[in-house]
């Protein structure tokens, strides 16, 4: 595709090109500049109003300008920035503050060897300042590719919503990368109406780390099939060291809200919201690689009606390692809400790319045709190469609940010897089986509650040993400390509630009404005053939960 073949030419380093055909490096910057920003730029530190050295998230910048009264940018997005830009980069150890406005970005820039570099807004909110380029532009803003100390924070990057077109960064440093709540903000199309990946923070050295925090993309999208869309944050196999992305929502992508299948680093996913991302929010596993405290929730019938096509497989985390193979890693302290679905579907893929997993302390609630987890044959993988061993997987403190049917177990796991469930809980009130292992020696089952429709658990050529099983009605759910039955309890309650509500206020109404007509006629014959009494309507609001359908993840992106 030939979303790969621009990919692949930057990830060699060949980053001269613009997404537009234009270059824009350092001698180019130098000449552009010459005349109305250069006398600025040249004798930066004695800028009047420029601050003296601060330090912003670990990165030490010695000077600070303003893009305004420093450099003459235009905040009302008339005059091009992107060569002021390259020069304070050129520069270096320098923090370009904007103030609230409109900048108009025009061409990409390409930089190697990044060294103390930054820019942030200064607007209340990130989107107080935003960066445009021209209608239907189809553009990395800013490409880097090594160095250490970059910042990017507190901006916008705003595509619009004219349906063609979108922004992104293409940030690739040594160490020391820290993108810093930042929002995408526009209609993102198909790649042939010019759809870019948002974001790729790359950590080159082993031992570098990048860091993305607060980033915000929930714009609406042409969704459609396999390959046609591009996602929000994108890995390749540079990343080497530590990606940790982190108070971050990723809402209504058509694709991989999060794709790093490729990347041999660290990438970790930590107290972040996902919504209504297609095929999958997270494409990541492999040792070292984490997901915490994180919350997927899937309703794409409750999906923005500015979409358009529809959503297909909307998985929440695919943990596959791809061509490495490899084993490691966990997912901890998450929750999974799935209410509606277009076809049947599975909160947590395990691909049999990646081998030894974990899922700890994590709840699934599932009101439509979705399965928890599924645990693939590493023998067959669909998504890779076979994982290296140990392959076996671990669920502790797990929780099941919802009124889900449907034909695939609530968890499967499959080949995969030595195999754990503890500690867990299912209470599903629609027609699905429990747990399915196949394949698996070894294995246990221990202090887990299963009570549900189908099968409790079903084992296909496989030793699996079971010791404190019970069939309680009750699980912990999403979102709370309350249990599925107490959930259940709680909703009769409210509706009983109700009725006593409306019963009172009819009978409230009648007395009313016969008081009035009472001291009317005290009124009439012995002419005294009356009170008026105001009625009132209380109405309660109940919540209603809607099932649905869901699908079985077919093959995804393999970017």
């Amino acid at each position: 595709m030939a979303e790969h073949t621009a990919r692949d030419e930057e990830e060699n380093g060949d980053h001269g090109e613009t997404d537009d055909g234009c270059r824009l490096h350092r001698r180019d910057a130098l000449k552009m500049s010459a005349t109305a920003v250069a006398a600025g730029l040249t004798g930066l530190s004695m800028t009047s109003s420029a601050a003296a050295a601060t330090e912003r998230h670990g990165i030490s910048f010695d000077r600070v300008v303003d893009a305004v009264d420093d450099l003459g940018l235009d905040p009302d997005g008339d005059e091009p920035i992107d060569s002021a830009i390259a020069e304070t980069i050129e520069e270096g150890d320098t923090l370009v503050e904007f103030p609230p406005g409109e900048y108009y970005w025009k061409d990409s820039i390409s930089e190697h060897d990044v060294r103390n570099w930054g820019i942030r807004g200064l607007g209340d909110d990130p989107t107080d300042v935003r960066f445009v380029s021209d209608e239907g532009a189809s553009k990395h803003l800013l490409k880097t590719n090594g160095g250490n100390g970059l910042l990017v924070e507190n901006v916008a990057l705003d595509y619009g919503s004219d349906r063609d077109g979108s922004l992104g960064l293409v940030l690739k440093l040594d160490d020391g990368l820290r993108v810093q709540d930042v929002h995408f903000v526009g209609y993102n199309p198909i790649e042939n109406d010019g759809a870019v990946d948002n974001l790729s923070p790359q950590a080159l050295d082993s031992d570098g780390r990048a860091i993305v925090d607060g980033l915000v993309r929930t714009g609406p999208t042409d969704v459609r099939p396999h390959g046609e869309n591009e996602g929000c944050i994108w890995l390749g196999d540079n990343h080497v060291g530590e990606l940790v992305v982190r108070n971050s929502h990723i809402e209504n992508t058509g694709t991989n809200a999060i794709y790093a299948r490729a990347a041999p680093g660290d990438v970790k996913v930590e107290d972040s919201l996902f919504v209504n991302n297609n095929q999958a929010s997270l494409r990541i596993g492999g040792e070292g690689s984490h997901v915490k405290n994180c919350r997927f929730v899937v309703d794409t019938d409750d999906a923005t009606d500015e979409n358009d096509g529809r959503f297909i497989n909307p998985n929440s985390i695919l943990w596959e390692t791809g061509e490495r193979g490899e084993n490691g890693g966990s997912i901890e302290g998450c929750d999974f809400i799935y209410e509606s679905v277009p076809s049947e579907t599975t909160a947590v893929w395990i691909d049999g790319s990646a081998g030894e997993t974990t899922i700890r302390d994590s709840r699934f609630r599932l009101d439509a045709d979705a399965a928890a987890v599924r645990a693939d044959d590493p023998r067959d993988p669909r998504l890779g190469e076979t994982s290296e061993r140990p392959w076996n997987v671990t669920l502790d403190g797990v929780s099941v609940t919802g009124s889900s049917s449907g034909s695939t177990p609530a968890i499967s796991i499959e080949n995969r010897d030595d195999s754990t469930i503890r500690n867990s809980c299912l209470h599903l009130t629609g027609d699905r089986h429990g747990v399915l292992f196949r394949d698996c020696d070894d294995s246990a089952i221990e202090d887990t509650n299963i009570n549900v429709g189908g099968e409790a658990t079903i084992f296909q050529g496989s030793d699996v040993s079971t010791s404190g099983i019970t069939d309680s009605e009750s699980c912990p759910v999403p979102g709370d400390s309350s249990s599925s039955g107490q959930e259940a309890d709680a909703q009769e309650e409210t509706e009983e509630e109700d009725t006593e509500t409306e019963e009172e206020d009819t009978e409230t109404e009648e007395e009313t009404e016969t008081e009035t007509e009472e001291e009317t006629e005290t009124e009439t014959e012995e002419e005294t005053e009356t009170e008026t009494e105001e009625e009132t309507e209380t109405e309660t609001a109940t919540e209603t939960e809607t099932a649905t359908e869901t699908e079985t993840a077919t093959k995804t992106d393999d970017k």
